[in-house]
C-alpha cells in the first residue's frame, strides 16, 4: 500500500516521475500518459495520514433518513446525525442538491453518496472533522487518468513527462457547523466581536467564550458561575436581585447581550442557563458594534448566544436537585416541523431555598424558537422569551460586624422582618433576526427586538453614619437605624440593526467590509420611596449584636412614578478586516454615536437632558509570528451617558479610551489562548460638586484600570481538557472629584483572580461515558466602596463533579465549595457591605434524552 502526503507526489517508487502531481481524489495527472498501478487497498487522503478501507469498515455505522433537498441542509444534517464537525465552504454547496439518503452506513458511505455528482470531495481532519474540496480537474496538455488493475504485477514504466507548474488550490474560506453534543471547549471562531464569522485568533481584542461543553462538564447552574471560566470578569453575586447588571469586566462595569441586544437593567431570571449555546465575552469599550442602552460598556459585554433548532429531532428532560431545598426541573425540544421550518421550546423552573435565614427564590423562563429557512440562502428566525423572578430582597451584611468591628453578626443572619414581601423582577421579550445571502460577495442581516419589564425591590434596610451604605453603626458600636424602603420601574425597549457584509479578495488581501447601523429606545418610568420616620431616622433600630426586629415591612410611600427616563442610541459604522500574504490581520472601523439621555425626577423637579454625537474609532491588528503564535494591538474609543444624576449645567456622557496589546496562540491545536496587557483610562465621570449648595454632579471624574490577563484551554488528547486563567487588575481614581483620594480603588475589584478546571473522560470500554473534573477558583480581598474604609477577605472556592452519560441518558453530580471555606465576599448594595459564601453545596441531575 502507497502512502499519499497531501498533494505531493507518490513518494520512493521507481515508476512515478516527480513531475507528475496527485489530484485530490487520489487519481494521478499527466501527459496523456496511462499509468497502470496494482492498487491493494483505496486509500483516502487524512492530512499526510491514511485511513484505509478496514478502518473506515470498523467505524461506527449511523442510521440516516435524509430527504433529497439541498446539499448545505443535507450535510447540516448529515453533521448532527453523525455527531462530526463538517468544515465547508458555503459558497461550494450554494445551489447544488442532493439526492435522499437512508439506511444504516458508516459516515463515509453517507458522504460519498451525498457528494455524488457534486464535483466535491471530502476529507477528514480528524476522527471528529471532515472538511470538503472540490475535485480537481486539470485539462489541456494533461487529462485525468484514473489508476486501473493490471493485467499482471508488474507496472509499466512510462515515458518522461515534460515539467509542469505546481498545482495550488484555490484559497476557501470555511464555516463550520458544530454538534450542540461536542465535547470540545476550545471555541476558534466568534460572531460577537466582528459580527462576522472570525478566527478568533485573527481578532485584535480579548475575546474568551465559554463554551457549552465545558458549562456541561462543571454542571454550572447559573451564568454568573460560568464567567469564573474568564479572566478578569467578576461575576455578580446570585442573592442579588434582577434589578441592575453587576458583572465587573477589567475593573469596570460591564452590560450582558442576549443575543447582540443590550439587557440594559437584565431584569427576569437571567441566571438560567437551559437555553445557553455559550457565552462570548469581549473586553473593552467595544463602542463600534454595542452601543445599545446608555451607550458602549466600558468594561466590555458578556453575550449569551442562545440554543437554535435544527434539522434533527431531539429532545431532553432532567432534574437538579440540591443542597438547601434546590429543585430545578428542565427540558428542552428540537423538533423539525419541515424541511424549512424548524421548532425549539425549552424551559427551566428554580425552587430554592439559601444558606442565608428568610431567602427562597423561585424563577423560571420559557424560550420558544422559530426558524423558516431555504436551506441555502435566506433564513428569518424568530425567537421569545418569558422570564420570572422574585425572592426576599437580600441586602447584604453590613462590613463592621462581619470584616471589621468588635462584634460579629451571625453568617447567615437576614437582616430585616421574617415575614418580608417578595420581590420581583419580569421581563418578557420577542425578537428577530433576517440573514440573506445574495450572492457569492454580498450579505446582509437585519434585526429587531421588543422587550417589557419591571421589577419591584422591597427592603427593610439599614442605615448607619455612612447613610444607606450603612458599613458603619449609626451608634456604635452595633445599632442601625431601619428605613422600609420600595423600588419600582417599568421599561419598554425597542432595538433595531442592520448589517450588510462584502467579502472580496485584492491581490495578496483577503478582505470583509461591514456596513451597519442600529437604534435603540428606552423609556424607563418608576419611584423610589423611602420611610424616615417623623425623626428622620427610621422606623426604628436593631442591635445586630442581638438582632430582632419588631417592625414589619410597610409600604413607605404612595407608590406614584415620579422618575421618568428616556434613553435613545443610534449611529452608523462601518468596519474593514482585510487579511495581507495570510500573515497580517487588520481591524478598523468607525462609528457616529449619538447617545441621548432625558431624566425627570417630578419630586425633586431635577430636568436632565444629555444628547451628544460623537465619531468613536476602533483599529488593530494581528501578526502572525508563525502558524501558532500571533502578536496584536489595538485602540478603541466608547461613550456613554449617565443617567440617575443631577447636573450642575448640561449633563454629558462619560468617555472611555481602550489600549491592548498581547500575544494569541493556537499550538498543535491542542494548547490555545491569549496573554494580553490593557489600559483603560475613563473620563468625564459623574461626581459630586462639593462646592455646589445643592451637592450636584459634574462630569470631570477621571478613572483607570491597567492590567495583564492570561487565558488557556489544553486538550492534549481527547480524554483530557484543562482550562486556566489569571487576571491582574488595578482600577483606580486618576484625580480626588469623586470625593476620595487620587489613587484609591475602585470599589469590588480584586487585585488578583484565577481559575484552573481539569476534566477527564474515560476511554476505557467498561468506564465509556464517565467524566471527573475538579478545579479551584482563587481571589484576593476587594475594598467594598470606593472609600477603601472596609475590605473582603481574599478566598478559594474547590469544585469537583462526575458524569455518567449516554445517547439516552446522562447522570451528574456536583459539590460546590468542597472544603467548605468561609469568607465574605464585597456585594455593592447602596456601594457597600457584604455577602456571605455557601456552604458545601451537592447537587444530583439527571435527565432523559432523545
Amino acid at each position: 500500500m502507497q502512502k499519499y502526503n497531501g498533494l505531493n507526489r507518490l513518494q520512493n517508487t521507481d515508476y512515478i516521475t516527480e513531475h507528475q502531481t496527485a489530484s485530490a481524489n487520489g487519481n494521478w495527472i499527466g501527459n496523456k500518459i496511462r499509468v497502470e498501478v496494482w492498487v491493494l487497498m483505496t486509500t483516502t487522503i487524512m492530512g499526510g495520514g491514511v485511513m484505509t478501507e478496514q478502518a473506515f469498515a470498523s467505524a461506527k455505522t449511523h442510521q440516516y433518513h435524509i430527504a433529497a433537498q439541498s446539499l448545505n441542509n443535507a450535510l447540516i444534517r448529515f453533521a448532527a446525525d453523525s455527531a462530526l464537525e463538517l468544515l465547508l465552504n458555503a459558497d461550494m454547496v450554494r445551489g447544488l442538491k442532493a439526492r435522499a439518503l437512508e439506511g444504516e452506513l458508516t459516515p463515509e458511505q453517507a458522504l460519498t453518496q451525498l457528494l455524488q455528482d457534486s464535483g466535491l470531495n471530502y476529507r477528514f481532519v480528524n476522527e471528529r472533522t471532515v472538511t470538503l474540496t472540490p475535485k480537481l480537474e486539470i485539462q489541456g496538455a494533461g487529462e485525468k487518468i484514473k489508476p486501473s488493475l493490471p493485467e499482471k504485477s508488474a507496472v509499466a514504466r512510462p515515458n518522461p513527462i515534460p515539467k509542469q507548474p505546481p498545482l495550488t488550490l484555490q484559497t476557501m474560506t470555511v464555516t463550520a457547523v458544530v454538534d450542540e453534543n461536542s465535547t470540545s471547549y476550545q471555541v476558534r471562531n466568534s460572531l460577537s466581536a466582528t459580527k462576522t464569522d472570525t478566527p478568533i485568533k485573527e481578532i485584535p481584542q480579548s475575546v474568551q467564550v465559554v463554551s457549552g461543553p465545558l458549562m456541561a462538564d462543571q454542571q454550572n447552574i447559573t451564568v454568573s458561575e460560568s464567567l469564573q471560566n474568564v479572566s478578569g470578569v467578576i461575576t455578580r453575586n446570585i442573592l442579588y436581585a434582577p434589578v441592575i447588571e453587576g458583572t465587573i469586566i477589567r475593573g469596570f462595569a460591564s452590560e450582558q447581550l442576549l443575543d447582540g441586544f443590550t439587557q440594559y437593567y437584565n431584569p427576569g431570571d437571567r441566571e438560567s442557563t437551559v437555553n445557553i449555546n455559550r457565552v462570548e465575552v469581549l473586553k473593552g469599550s467595544n463602542a463600534v458594534l454595542y452601543s445599545g442602552g446608555s451607550g458602549s460598556p466600558v468594561g466590555g459585554v458578556v453575550n449569551v448566544v442562545s440554543k437554535l433548532p435544527h434539522h434533527k429531532a431531539s429532545g431532553e428532560i432532567g432534574m437538579r436537585i440540591g443542597s438547601y431545598d434546590f429543585y430545578q426541573p428542565y427540558a428542552d425540544f428540537n423538533q423539525p416541523l419541515t424541511n424549512n421550518l424548524l421548532f425549539r421550546l425549552n424551559g427551566e423552573f428554580t425552587d430554592s431555598g439559601s444558606h442565608v435565614d428568610v431567602v427562597e427564590t423561585r424563577r423560571y423562563n420559557i424560550n420558544p424558537t422559530l426558524m423558516l429557512t431555504d436551506n441555502d440562502r435566506t433564513t428569518l428566525t424568530l425567537q421569545g422569551k418569558v422570564s420570572r423572578w422574585q425572592q426576599p430582597d437580600y441586602q447584604g451584611l453590613p462590613a463592621t460586624g462581619t470584616v471589621a468591628g468588635k462584634f460579629r453578626v451571625d453568617r447567615k443572619s437576614f437582616i430585616g422582618p421574617t415575614d418580608m414581601p417578595n420581590s420581583f423582577s419580569n421581563t418578557d421579550a420577542v425578537w428577530g433576526t433576517l440573514d440573506h445571502s445574495l450572492n457569492g460577495v454580498w450579505s446582509f442581516n437585519v434585526k429587531a427586538r421588543y422587550s417589557e419589564s419591571e421589577f419591584d425591590q422591597k427592603v427593610q434596610s439599614l442605615f448607619g453614619a455612612d447613610g444607606f451604605q450603612a458599613d458603619q453603626p449609626a451608634i456604635s458600636p452595633s445599632t442601625w437605624a431601619l428605613v422600609n424602603a420600595e423600588l419600582f420601574q417599568h421599561q419598554h425597549e425597542l432595538s433595531f440593526m442592520g448589517n450588510a457584509v462584502a467579502k472580496f479578495n485584492v491581490g495578496h488581501t483577503k478582505n470583509t467590509v461591514l456596513f451597519g447601523a442600529d437604534h435603540s429606545e428606552l423609556n424607563d418610568k418608576g419611584f423610589i420611596d423611602g420611610d424616615l420616620g417623623p425623626a428622620g431616622f427610621g422606623i426604628g433600630s436593631v442591635n445586630l449584636g442581638s438582632p430582632i426586629f419588631p417592625f414589619g415591612y410597610s409600604k413607605p410611600g404612595l407608590g406614584i412614578n415620579n422618575q421618568l427616563i428616556n434613553n435613545k442610541t443610534y449611529g452608523g459604522y462601518v468596519q474593514l478586516q482585510s487579511t495581507v500574504y495570510e500573515r497580517f490581520h487588520l481591524l478598523s472601523s468607525l462609528r457616529l454615536g449619538n447617545v441621548s439621555l432625558d431624566f425627570k425626577n417630578t419630586v425633586s423637579g431635577v430636568n436632565e437632558q444629555t444628547d451628544e454625537l460623537k465619531l468613536l474609532p476602533r483599529i488593530g491588528g494581528v501578526f502572525d509570528l508563525t502558524d501558532e503564535i500571533s502578536l496584536f494591538a489595538a485602540y478603541s474609543e466608547g461613550m456613554r451617558g449617565q443617567p440617575f444624576l443631577n447636573f450642575v449645567g448640561a449633563p454629558r456622557a462619560a468617555l472611555s479610551k481602550h489600549l491592548e496589546t498581547g500575544l494569541k496562540f493556537d499550538i498543535a491545536q491542542q494548547l490555545s489562548g491569549q496573554l494580553a496587557i490593557y489600559q483603560i483610562d475613563r473620563s468625564n465621570v459623574g461626581v459630586t460638586d462639593t462646592s455646589d449648595a445643592q451637592l450636584r454632579s459634574i462630569a470631570a471624574g477621571q478613572q483607570r484600570s491597567q492590567g495583564l490577563e492570561l487565558d488557556m484551554l489544553w486538550q492534549p488528547i481527547d480524554a483530557v481538557s484543562i482550562l486556566g486563567n489569571y487576571a491582574h487588575t488595578q482600577a483606580k481614581f486618576t484625580d480626588s472629584r469623586a470625593g476620595v483620594p487620587d489613587g484609591n480603588s475602585l470599589g469590588q475589584v480584586p487585585e488578583n483572580s484565577g481559575r484552573v478546571w481539569a476534566n477527564y473522560r474515560f476511554q476505557q470500554t467498561e468506564l465509556k461515558g464517565v467524566s471527573m473534573g475538579a478545579g479551584v477558583y482563587l481571589q484576593s480581598g476587594a475594598f467594598l466602596a470606593n472609600n477603601n474604609h472596609f475590605k473582603s477577605d481574599g478566598y478559594h472556592s474547590f469544585d469537583a463533579a462526575i458524569t455518567y452519560e449516554t445517547r439516552r441518558f446522562q447522570l451528574a453530580t456536583t459539590v460546590k465549595n468542597l472544603t467548605d471555606s468561609e469568607f465574605f465576599q464585597a456585594y455593592d448594595y447602596f456601594d457597600g457591605r457584604v455577602a456571605p459564601a455557601a456552604g458545601p453545596s451537592v447537587y444530583v441531575s439527571g435527565s432523559i434524552r432523545y
